[in-house]
């Protein structure tokens, strides 16, 4: 089951008649019960760090009361939008400086809190209100088997309320479902069917699906490309742990091709070569920021083989220019057209390419060519319906 993270971020700075109250909160994908102490409203996870200060023509003095509240509604705990706690100052902050602090200031054993210019504030609070406790005792079995908040809705609400003016409200409010899905797509498969899984270019597009992380940045991908040699390992998983072709260098174990990537084309410089005849293994790395650091997800790991078209000559088949251009080529139009052309009796037999391409009569270089079949030729729209780009005249220059 596919899962998806959405994240609405409200913190802007707002001025609302004696204070101005900024507050950012910290995206994370998972969050983990441990991010807040329900009797004691202790955390040690940063969920939001607030500036709190007077506006420009407020008093030397603003008296501001301070209100933190989780809110849950998650039909897996049984919960229905209600506050798992409350903290609330017992006497109002008294404003002179301004004031930075985070929820991680906000527990009962607090007693005070420094200013901008280093002077200590009296800073007391209690928890007003928090879930009952059989609801707790029930939510702590639901979640202790991964010790993650489940699947629902989660409010993170910040209060400033200034004594002569009105309440400023922040918000974080969070649609979790922890993404944790990351399946592969192509190339490749099984290790017994690298006979059908095979590709035309020493340059192949590698996709998955995963659901997406809604957070600034999103998650980050990782991915590890690796010969299986046979001879030398019983199993992919041998294999992949071996020496990589992608990284080159062999200590940094994946490399990193961007955030919220689902696709990623093998490039031509910073990789090892892939051989005809040979065959690859791969794996993709998944890395989510959570309250409690970076989660790794990893993927299977799929085993595909490069096509080796030395073997053709031998065989009877059409024989094939197989060079970066001439695997290209027939990546791009088919093996039915390209042996048409340029297999036996066929206009162009015997020919082979010379690197000049060019588009629309334009000259492009082979990896512009890589990028049309990375990215496909088929544009599917927002209603489903399949066009295509408007490619007039691709010329790829041969000599005999």
């Amino acid at each position: 089951m596919k899962k998806s993270l959405y994240v609405i971020l409200i913190g802007f700075c707002t001025i609302s008649g004696q204070i101005e109250f900024n507050v950012d909160f910290t995206p994370y994908v998972s969050y983990y019960l441990s991010v807040v102490d329900i009797n004691t409203g202790e955390s040690n996870v940063p969920i939001f760090i607030a500036d709190l200060q007077r506006s420009s023509n407020a008093p030397e003095t603003v008296l501001v009361d301070l209100e933190y509240e989780i809110i849950i509604d998650s039909d897996a705990l049984g919960i229905n939008n209600q506050t798992l706690v409350r903290i609330v100052t017992t006497q109002p902050l008294a404003l002179t400086a301004p004031i930075h602090l985070s929820n991680m200031d906000l527990n009962l054993t607090t007693t005070q809190i420094f200013d901008e210019t280093g002077t200590p504030v009296p800073f007391r609070l209690t928890i007003e209100e928090k879930i009952d406790m059989g609801q707790a005792e029930q939510m702590f079995s639901v979640i202790a088997q991964t010790g993650r908040l489940p699947d629902g809705i989660y409010t993170f609400r910040v209060i400033a309320t200034p004594e002569f003016g009105q309440a400023i409200v922040r918000e974080n409010i969070l649609n979790i479902s922890n993404p944790s899905y990351l399946e592969l797509l192509s190339p490749g498969g099984v290790l017994a069917d690298t006979t059908v899984n095979e590709v035309y270019t020493p340059f192949p597009v590698f996709q998955w699906e995963s659901d997406i992380c809604n957070i600034p940045g999103g998650c980050e991908y990782f991915i590890r490309v690796a010969e299986f040699d046979p001879s030398e390992f019983s199993s992919i998983e041998q294999a992949i742990e071996a020496t990589t072709l992608l990284p080159l260098d062999q200590s940094m174990g994946f490399e990193s091709i961007g955030f919220d990537a689902l696709s990623f084309q093998y490039p031509a410089i910073g990789a090892g070569d892939l051989e005809q005849g040979n065959v690859y293994v791969w794996q993709i790395k998944k890395v989510l920021p959570t309250t409690l650091g970076d989660e790794k997800v990893l993927s299977d790991i799929f085993a595909f083989k490069v096509k080796d078209f030395s073997t053709q000559e031998s065989t009877g088949e059409p024989t094939v220019d197989s060079s970066p251009t001439g695997i290209a080529l027939r990546t791009l139009i088919g093996d039915e057209m390209t042996d048409e052309f340029f297999g036996s009796g066929g206009a162009a037999e015997g020919f082979t390419f010379t690197g000049n391409i060019t588009l629309n009569g334009e000259s492009v270089d082979l990896s512009y060519i890589q990028s049309l079949i990375s990215t496909g030729i088929a544009v599917v729209d927002s209603l489903g319906n399949e066009t295509y780009r408007p490619i007039e005249i691709l010329s790829v220059e041969v000599s005999e």
